[in-house]
């Protein structure tokens, strides 16, 4: 099989987190795979681990090669940049978690020698998941990269001016007007993420729906709201400073108030690597820690 390796790129990398990648490297070492790792990525490394690992490991600068899977190191920040750059090649995604909380890179490194040894023996399932894609009408170009988002849509307020009016319609049908520092579009794999923390629901990741949350709006009556997937959400925004920001999945560029845009389904899924017998019940108990009392813990 052949892996493509991408991870976080912080200069003053851990030697834990080091130590980790060498020992990913190492275990795919030991089957007939082939490695190829991203020069950036490879570039933020020790010059001694570079050395190390140069010796079995091809590196590829923008376009990604033809590999049978892409493994992400880190949280999910790096797994995001990771299906940004697979885009609809169909290429599966691993997440190998060296972060912190990682719904999306759910494997826990104590796991990556079972878990490579299963996928090398082809022990393991496909999760597609649903991504959004945003356009735009007015004279704005949409973002240069990528216009997707696995996460969310975020329209947010640019700086600290009065709150943003949003003027949703799904399906040109007018919804509500939202006054609030913003709207959440999410998808069920971005339900557990920032739209988690503005109070949205939860949804198993294969659910066919979307997820619209405000941003601390000032009607206290507004709720989180979930509609069919393949919905068609159109977003028009007044501002006092006749500007605001969107965000997809953390890529943000800056819009004018007579732009206005547009968010659905795409036409494509990212295929997610999972574990045979592991469940997204399971990393919600476990991320979420549902269960634990923390009344026993000893300090």
């Amino acid at each position: 099989m052949k892996f493509a390796l991408f991870g976080s790129m912080f200069p003053d990398r851990s030697s834990k987190t080091v130590e980790q990648i060498c020992g990913v490297c190492e275990t795919l070492k030991k089957y007939p795979t082939t490695l190829f790792m991203s020069e950036d990525f490879f570039r933020s490394l020790p010059a001694d681990t570079q050395q190390y690992i140069s010796t079995f490991c091809e590196l590829f600068d923008k376009q990604l090669p033809h590999v049978d899977m892409v493994v992400s190191m880190g949280g999910d920040g790096t797994f995001l940049r990771a299906a940004s750059v697979v885009g609809n090649s169909g290429i599966p995604v691993l997440g190998i978690n060296t972060g912190r909380l990682g719904f999306l890179a759910a494997i826990n490194y104590s796991d990556v020698a079972e878990t490579i040894h299963e996928i090398v023996h082809g022990n393991y399932k496909i999760e597609e998941r649903t991504l959004l894609k945003m356009s735009v009408e007015g004279n704005a170009e949409v973002f240069r990269y990528n216009a997707h988002a696995l996460n969310e849509v975020a329209i947010m307020k640019q700086d600290t001016a009065s709150m943003l009016y949003i003027h949703a319609y799904i399906n040109n049908d007018y919804l509500t007007s939202y006054q609030a520092d913003g709207l959440v579009i999410a998808t069920p794999t971005g339900s557990t993420a920032y739209s988690l923390s503005i109070g949205g629901s939860i949804l198993a990741p294969t659910t066919p729906s979307l997820i619209l949350s405000a941003i601390a709006p000032h009607n206290l009556t507004s709720r989180s709201l979930v509609v069919d997937d393949n919905s068609r959400i159109s977003l028009k925004v007044e501002s006092r400073s006749k500007t605001f920001l969107v965000s997809l999945d953390g890529q943000s560029q800056v819009f004018d108030e007579t732009v206005e845009i547009n968010i659905c389904k795409a036409d494509y899924a990212l295929k997610i690597v999972k574990r045979v017998g592991h469940t997204f019940f399971e990393t919600l108990r476990d991320k979420l820690m549902w269960g634990e009392d923390v009344r026993r813990i000893e300090f």
